[in-house]
């Protein structure tokens, strides 16, 4: 692959994001802050602290950044496998920990300025997150109880919440922000990361015990090992969990790689090849595959080799205007139709970013 082939293709792809409607947007307005900072170039790193402003002069009363909390449209835009868990109406908006994900931007924008307004909006994102009633043995549920009605953890959650407390513990010196990051992703692993193929379900619900979305897509598995990479990159050397990570991690990037398709990407259903060609996914562990080298978590050329041929294959399905195809809308899933989306370009830009 030329590396001017990728840069061309990534300007685009920031340049489309950028004219893209991202305001209020929760998660996925956080992974499109995460792409824009990610080029490094100030046009778009400008755009994206205006996303962090808003979030922050938006912050609910309660903690969630970006207008607080949102309607649960991962519930209701298309995937009838949730509808016997959910007893949700459409009007009903739920405290998620997805307005958390827009937290990585708020801590970068703290990095780069020292503006204590920006720290001071992550210590009350983290209240938010501490607040939800826990599973009985220390999980976050995506949703807050109290709303929901179930405790449910959900794979995303691990990228929102995460990496987000990782950088906290960093930036604040708060080291309890260190050991929830470990433990929920410890605990989220623990319930949804399967021991017979080591790839990770979509949610798990604590009663009654079971899986109301049980398959290994793409985008979920993605979320996994690119939390463990960037929690690692930052957890402390000798934190006492920082073995068990780094064992989630080397199980599934190994079951990740070798469920890789010939074409340099993986499918919707990373064990299914009769689901679509899948470009988020594909990105993410990408990502994931080439950090993860770069920082020593992970051993052997095959990684890095994986990574080229992944971003070959991404490079291919970007548009002329920038667009990157071939995405599984929201909320993901088997049904999920595949389109261009603000964090498929995002997840794009991260590994375009990382690899080159």
């Amino acid at each position: 692959m030329h590396e001017t082939d990728l840069s061309d293709a990534a300007t685009r792809a920031a340049e489309y994001l950028q004219s893209s409607d991202l305001d209020g947007k929760s998660w996925i307005t956080g992974v499109a802050i995460n792409g824009l900072v990610s080029t490094g170039e100030s046009e778009f790193v400008d755009t994206a602290r205006g996303l962090v402003d808003t979030a922050v002069a938006t912050q609910a009363d309660a903690g969630q950044l970006g207008y607080g909390p949102s309607y649960p449209i991962e519930i209701f835009s298309h995937g009838r496998e949730y509808d016997t868990s959910w007893e949700l109406t459409v009007n009903k908006c739920l405290n998620t920990n997805n307005t958390t994900a827009i937290g990585h931007g708020v801590l970068d924008f703290y990095g780069r300025t020292g503006e204590d307004r920006y720290l001071e909006a992550a210590r009350r994102a983290k209240e938010s997150l501490l607040s939800f009633e826990r599973t009985d043995d220390g999980g976050i549920p995506h949703h807050d109880p109290e709303q929901a009605g179930m405790k449910s953890l959900w794979i995303d959650s691990v990228y929102m919440m995460c990496p987000f407390l990782a950088r906290l513990g960093v930036l604040d010196g708060d080291e309890e922000a260190f050991d929830e990051a470990a433990t929920q992703l410890l605990v989220h692993a623990k319930h949804l990361q399967d021991p017979h193929t080591d790839l990770f379900r979509h949610i798990w619900v604590e009663s009654p015990n079971h899986y109301p979305q049980g398959t290994f897509w793409a985008r979920g598995n993605g979320w996994a090992a690119t939390s463990l990479v960037e929690v690692l990159e930052r957890l402390p050397e000798d934190h006492p969990d920082r073995d068990a990570l780094l064992d989630v991690l080397e199980t599934l990037s190994e079951a990740l790689l070798d469920r890789q398709d010939g074409s340099g990407f993986w499918h919707n259903l990373v064990d299914d090849p009769n689901t679509p060609l899948e470009t988020s996914g594909t990105t993410m562990f990408a990502y994931a595959f080439t950090k993860a080298v770069d920082l020593g978590l992970l051993e052997g050329h095959e990684y890095r080799e994986a990574a080229e041929r992944a971003m070959e294959a991404s490079v291919r399905v970007v548009s002329d205007d920038g667009a990157v195809r071939r995405v599984a809308g929201p909320p993901g899933g088997p049904e999920a139709p595949l389109t261009d989306t603000p964090y498929g370009q995002g997840w794009f830009l991260m590994a375009a970013h990382e690899f080159l």
